[in-house]
């Protein structure tokens, strides 16, 4: 009994290890995110997620680095749109700038730590030991006699040091996590959900507008900071 109890909970928790990599259902209807646009070609809704639903949605560290939105798009009955990544941007609110989503492979790349090389200087004592022979005169004449001489000094030392770095599997781990994630791209007939991520280009809290750049129209969702 114990051996079943302990595999039902192993393949449990598999299950939400594998279910936590899916990209989140789209909502019953545009209407349901936190803001949304209702067009004659498509609806479409999104929310900006805080810091906190960021770490607990994803295991790559994106909080404070990357703005995160969670898009639901819904074609319009009877209509296939090519939903494609570059259809989007995220313009501040004062208008000021503007990004568009970066790429999962361009965030694992980022994010990954390079080893960083510096060099050390070191100083540490110095001793050396030798001998030498010097005139001393006599009253029968020269004669050469010598000694040990002692010198102390300070010598200088560069090193090279080198901090870890993640690996390449780390890397590919962050890669493939954002992209089955992401809203994806392509034919869309039928609704569809993921996540975008866009690169903060402020330290400052501030509220954004998400724009999707369609074929006739530019549809403007207001996301704010909470």
């Amino acid at each position: 009994m114990n051996r079943f109890l302990a595999s039902v909970v192993l393949l449990g928790c598999l299950a939400c290890s594998l279910a936590a990599q899916n990209p989140p259902a789209p909502r019953a209807s545009a209407n349901d995110y936190a803001s949304s646009k209702v067009e004659s070609q498509y609806s479409i809704g999104a929310k900006l997620l805080s810091k906190t639903q960021i770490q607990n949605s994803f295991a790559t560290a994106l909080a404070g680095r990357y703005v995160v939105v969670e898009v639901g798009f819904y074609p319009a009955d009877g209509k296939s749109t090519d939903l494609q990544r570059s259809n989007f941007s995220l313009r501040s609110a004062d208008g000021k700038s503007s990004v568009t989503p970066a790429t999962p492979e361009e965030i694992a790349s980022i994010l990954q730590k390079k080893p960083e090389s510096s060099r050390d200087v070191t100083l540490y004592p110095t001793a050396n030991v030798g001998y030498e022979s010097w005139p001393v005169y006599t009253g029968n004449g020269t004669k050469r006699v010598g000694g040990p001489v002692y010198g102390a000094g300070m010598g200088v030392g560069v090193g090279k040091t080198t901090s870890p770095a993640t690996s390449e599997s780390d890397r590919k781990t962050m890669e493939t996590e954002l992209r089955d994630k992401e809203l994806k791209s392509g034919d869309v007939s039928s609704p569809v959900a993921g996540y975008l991520y866009f690169p903060i280009t402020s330290k400052e809290k501030e509220s954004f507008e998400l724009q999707y750049h369609g074929a006739d129209t530019t549809s403007q969702l207001p996301l704010a900071q909470k």
